[in-house]
């Protein structure tokens, strides 16, 4: 009984111990800042006000309160929860309540002020029973939103030393997946600050700091890159690839440090946690197979070193957190190998050891040189910020990262010097050596290269003369044949007729050519036909039109063929007033000129070549016949066109309705006089 007593007399003596001995967070005890610590950046991370449970009252600042229990918020602890029941939710949809009591002094009065919080979940916080901020969204399974943080908290201002609430309704982050090692200390975490303090100094310090992670991120992915190149190109230097894997490690690790910087969704918590982790090893690894390589007296250690980064590698998927105890022991042990294996070459002095040993030895005082500093800034001994500057760790913590790396870089330059030094030397001596036999081979070389000349210069001639009449050749059967045809025969030999199902084929024939022919005598008329036959070729060229032959005092010429053309009828047509125009103006000049008449036809047709010898391409069909009885109905300086043709140039061209005439052979036609073409207002 007296034991009992006596338990539970040291029992109330310790709780009244620590309720005195802890400053509680309450309204009667709120927590009072100062000018001083608002605008370094008060961190909240004493015991306050809080609950498990939801209810939009808990954000009154006169709610009371009093009933609720006093932790410490930041704590991940204290969201730890047993299995809930069913019918009240999962453990993913708890919400916690955080109420905290503080004052300001006068002389923070209407200054900015604003709330830097970081969290793994969602949150929404008040300030005197006022929402100023939402962090993520809290709501149902489907509509919640995890966020860690905002880049700009609401800014905010007191006018008064009152005390104020401030209260944070809060959703914790839980990962359904399989947890890995978590690297945050918290689950939330409040810093009451003077804003212009954090938009001044946080904001353009994560600048500053993106910038130099990204610089270093650059500069060893780029190393790394080189190495690897290096270690393609000669696979007997393996130092090259542990050397590239070292860079690229050190690349990954600031990037992942850059990425964990702007990381909002702590969903991805637990991959940015993975890749940490295998960029780790990879740095372990690389750097024992690095020093190994170059200053090891065996290669059993290595692969041992190897074998136990593989088994860790594997153990990270049963058990993370058991993984990356032995990781971090692993890289301590990786640095101490590297430390003794250098010492040790440089104690025998190789030269080597001495370039590589600078930057470790660097490495390892500046390190612990950040150490003292920091241990003694931590006892308050000296203030580093004052005496160096605020970049003062900044600038160590890069001299550290790149020091070691800069040195292997040195080593590997000075290797590749002394090889190739090594190498220029002995070229040197074989140059010196066979000088006499180099002019003698230069003189052989110099005379073969005249005789190549020589004969360049008359296969170049020979050439020249060879690809002028094949040009010749080229031009001559391009003259003859269509582009397309005249390919086909070169490459085959021969040429298949082929049938075209629209096409417009166009005749002319001069009037009245027998009776002008007796009065201008054959030298002249000859001379007319071969003025008006060359204006004809150029118009078919204008307006894309095939020229098949001249009978006599007719013209032979179709559209549509060998390339298809959708407007055929109305080029022909365009064709047939320009040699009517190209007429009209001659007789102007010429009184003797011949007067012409034109027929035009539309429809299918089968156009190649015919024979072997003196073949020519011709084309044949009823449309061909049709087209010659309409050029035989036509009058002088007419354009007479079938109904096919008219069908298709109605739209854009002037016709004339001649009415059905009787043809030979055809019987009774439809036949148009085309006369212009239409103007732009008159085209329906």
């Amino acid at each position: 009984m007296r034991k009992n007593l006596l338990f539970k007399f040291l029992f109330f003596t310790l709780v009244v111990l620590q309720t005195f001995s802890f400053a509680q967070n309450s309204f009667e005890k709120p927590r009072v800042y100062t000018k001083k610590e608002i605008k370094s950046g008060a961190k909240i991370n004493e015991e306050s006000k809080f609950y498990a449970g939801d209810n939009p009252a808990f954000a009154s600042p006169t709610f009371n309160d009093s009933s609720w229990k006093h932790v410490n918020f930041n704590s991940k602890k204290v969201y730890s929860w047993k299995k809930l029941d069913s019918r009240k939710g999962s453990k993913e949809d708890q919400i916690y309540w955080v109420r905290y009591y503080f004052k300001i002094d006068s002389a923070s009065l209407n200054e900015s002020l604003c709330f830097d919080i970081t969290q793994l979940g969602a949150s929404e916080i008040y300030l005197n029973g006022k929402k100023i901020e939402s962090i993520g969204k809290i709501g149902n399974a489907k509509s919640r939103e995890y966020k860690m943080k905002e880049k700009i908290p609401t800014i905010f201002s007191f006018s008064n030393t009152d005390v104020n609430v401030l209260a944070i309704r809060f959703l914790p982050f839980v990962s359904t997946k399989k947890k890995t090692v978590n690297l945050s200390p918290f689950a939330i975490s409040a810093e009451l600050i003077s804003a212009n303090t954090f938009i001044k100094d946080k904001v353009e310090m994560w600048k500053e700091f993106n910038f130099y992670t990204m610089l270093i991120c650059g500069i060893f992915g780029a190393l790394g890159f080189i190495h690897l190149l290096l270690f393609v190109f000669y696979r007997k230097a393996i130092y090259n690839l542990y050397f590239s894997t070292y860079n690229f490690s050190i690349s990954l690790m600031s990037y992942l440090v850059l990425l964990f910087s702007e990381m909002s969704d702590p969903s991805i918590l637990d991959t940015y946690t993975f890749l940490s982790f295998l960029a780790m090893m990879v740095f372990g690894t690389s750097l024992t197979g690095f020093v190994n390589t170059l200053f090891g007296r065996t290669k059993k250690r290595l692969k041992v070193m190897l074998i136990v980064s593989v088994a860790i590698f594997i153990l990270y998927y049963f058990s993370a957190t058991a993984a990356a105890s032995l990781a971090f022991l692993y890289l301590a042990f990786v640095a101490f190998e590297s430390f003794y294996l250098i010492v040790r070459a440089m104690i025998r002095r190789e030269k080597s050891a001495f370039i590589v040993g600078g930057g470790v030895l660097v490495f390892f005082l500046f390190i612990v040189m950040l150490i003292i500093f920091m241990f003694l800034n931590k006892l308050n001994t000296i203030d580093i910020s004052e005496i160096m500057g605020d970049d003062f760790i900044g600038y160590v913590l890069i001299f550290i990262f790149i020091s070691f790396p800069i040195s292997i870089s040195a080593y590997l330059a000075w290797q590749f010097a002394s090889t190739n030094l090594s190498l220029v030397k002995q070229l040197d001596e074989v140059n010196r050596l066979s000088d006499v036999n180099l002019k003698q081979e230069q003189e052989k070389q110099q005379i073969l290269q005249n005789q190549n000349d020589l004969l360049e210069k008359q296969v170049d001639e020979r050439t020249f003369e060879l690809q002028k009449e094949k040009q010749k050749t080229e031009n001559l059967l391009l003259n003859i044949l269509p582009h397309e045809v005249a390919e086909e025969l070169k490459e085959n030999g021969s040429s298949e007729a082929k049938y075209y199902d629209e096409v417009s084929v166009l005749f002319t024939d001069f009037v009245n050519f027998t009776q002008s022919s007796e009065k201008m005598g054959a030298e002249k008329m000859l001379v007319e036909l071969n003025e008006c036959f060359t204006a004809f070729d150029m118009i078919m060229e204008k307006h894309g039109l095939e020229k098949i032959k001249t009978i006599g005092d007719a013209y032979l010429a179709v559209c549509g063929l060998p390339m298809k053309n959708d407007c055929h009828a109305y080029q022909t047509v365009l064709v047939a007033l320009d040699i009517i125009k190209f007429i009209e103006e001659r007789k102007k000049t010429h009184p003797e000129a011949l007067d012409i008449r034109i027929g035009v036809n539309s429809g299918s047709l089968i156009a190649g070549i015919v024979g072997v010898k003196k073949f020519a391409y011709d084309i044949w069909g009823d449309t061909v016949n049709t087209a010659a009885r309409m050029e035989q109905n036509s009058e002088k300086g007419k354009i007479n066109i079938s109904e096919s043709t008219y069908q298709l140039v109605k739209d854009k061209i002037v016709c004339e309705y001649r009415g059905k005439i009787h043809t030979k052979g055809k019987g009774d036609m439809d036949m148009y006089f085309a006369l212009e073409t239409k103007k732009d207002d008159e085209i329906s």
